[in-house]
């Protein structure tokens, strides 16, 4: 039921339903969210939230247990649920078209416009003759943020969107950052939190300010994806009635990194000094001339494409065509020990970004352990632990001394299920491979996804 077409189902026929039915651990929950793997249509606004809130207590212990979910996380009045995402004003076909072509120089499209739950604001003498914008006079309305009183919301973040990051403010309102990945992180306090990358979600608790001020919501996307048509930084007023979205020059210098952002300790408790297995890949968008120029994302020497119409789960392993680029956890590629064989089994994954730009990766059916990100002032910080005797500018921590000489400062390990790669950088993910199946583990840019910046792993 995991919904990747090629990998584990076909695709949805138009105009037919089709029922998932998948069992939610206990012990999961938080903010997640649903999308389209079908080709191109999560661009065109196939997707949705997908909240799961902790199994309520049994009633004999409602006195002590009712409200232990508020406990861990603070008390807040008012769920909310914000979609952030990037938007074109043309068709996902047009815009992929227009990008997979050697005249693109494998230069992403810029988006037009910002939406915030399906809804934006663009003005409209900024369109070019080429790509021109039926507009509607329509007033934008965040009413549903105007805390009053001593309410707190928690806001529920997702960058829905295809390929810029996004930065949150709140002016005014004070705000605690309490999960990321719906996974708990050591609490922080600000009034800004970023670069959330498409993919990544984020909880926060927002408080009213002391005071009436007015206050607003500043989402500033990342410009690395520059549009001159649209003002990157756009402010919202919180207020009940309905207010014209502006743009404006913000800046916070006490914004949280939510690469930097430290998980919660007592998570970090079960994570292993060595992992059993370690798997190095390469990842790169690659303009060849066997391939006419057109830019292509690769992982190694493949660039993944769906087989035919018949998900690989329904194909035996020696039919899979040379497009599918598997890392297999089988018992003949273990270095477990016989003592270790009813033990967990880990696996490091050491993916080097050779691109001049980041990329954002998910991996599909489990949660990872960040150990180390890295991004190389000069060149290119590929890394081999197989061949470096500690990872680039990372001396060992003494911290980690007394958990087998570890590389890591296991302390300090993010459990994530998406990472952002900086450029020319790698990034160092140890998981359990616990969930058995066929996962995909891919960009969440959508025009690298859709272009082959796809690999598998096979856990059995």
């Amino acid at each position: 039921m995991d919904g990747a077409v090629g990998v584990t189902q076909r695709p949805i026929p138009p105009g037919s339903t089709f029922t998932y039915n998948f069992t939610i651990p206990a012990d999961q929950s938080g903010t997640f969210w649903y999308h389209a793997h079908s080709g191109l249509l999560r661009v065109d606004g196939l997707y949705g939230g997908l909240i799961v809130h902790k199994p309520s207590p049994k009633p004999t212990v409602r006195g002590l247990l009712a409200r232990a979910d508020q406990r861990e996380l603070g008390s807040y009045d008012k769920d909310i649920l914000l979609l952030v995402g990037d938007w074109y004003h043309r068709s996902a076909d047009q815009v992929y078209s227009w990008y997979m072509r050697a005249g693109s120089f494998g230069n992403e499209p810029v988006p037009d416009s910002l939406l915030i739950n399906g809804v934006g604001h663009f003005d409209c003498s900024m369109a070019v003759p080429a790509r021109p914008v039926d507009c509607i006079l329509r007033q934008m309305n965040v009413s549903y943020l105007d805390a009053k009183g001593d309410a707190t919301y928690r806001v529920r973040v997702v960058n829905t969107g295809s390929v810029a990051g996004v930065t949150l403010g709140f002016q005014n309102r004070e705000f605690t950052l309490i999960q990321v990945d719906n996974i708990d992180v050591e609490q922080q306090d600000s009034n800004s939190a970023g670069v959330l990358y498409p993919g990544q979600r984020m909880d926060i608790m927002l408080r009213p300010s002391p005071d009436e001020t007015p206050s607003s919501l500043t989402i500033d996307l990342d410009k690395e994806y520059p549009n001159p048509a649209l003002a990157s930084i756009q402010t919202f007023d919180i207020t009940n009635s309905p207010n014209n979205l502006s743009s404006s020059i913000y800046s916070s210098n006490n914004t949280i990194s939510l690469s930097e952002v430290a998980t919660r300790k007592s998570l970090l408790s079960g994570l292993p000094a060595k992992a059993h297995q370690t798997h190095v890949v390469y990842t790169k968008i690659e303009k060849l001339s066997i391939n006419h120029n057109v830019p292509y994302g690769f992982f190694n020497r493949t660039s993944w494409r769906p087989q035919i119409d018949t998900p690989l789960i329904d194909i035996p392993r020696e039919k899979w065509d040379k497009n599918q680029l598997v890392l297999s956890t089988g018992p003949t590629t273990s270095r477990r020990l016989s003592s270790d064989q009813d033990k967990d089994l880990w696996i490091d994954l050491v993916v080097n970004n050779l691109d001049d730009s980041g990329h954002p990766f998910h991996m599909h059916g489990h949660h990872f352990y960040i150990l180390r990100t890295y991004q190389a002032p000069v060149g290119w910080g590929a890394y081999n632990p197989f061949t470096d005797a500690h990872p680039p500018g990372l001396a060992p921590h003494p911290a980690s001394s007394s958990r087998t000489d570890s590389p890591y400062d296991l302390s300090r390990a993010q459990l994530r299920d998406t990472v952002y790669i900086p450029s020319r950088g790698h990034a160092v993910l140890r998981f359990r491979a616990d969930n058995p199946g066929i996962w995909l583990f891919h960009c969440h840019i959508i025009w690298h996804q859709a272009s082959g910046m796809a690999m598998l792993l096979q856990i059995e």
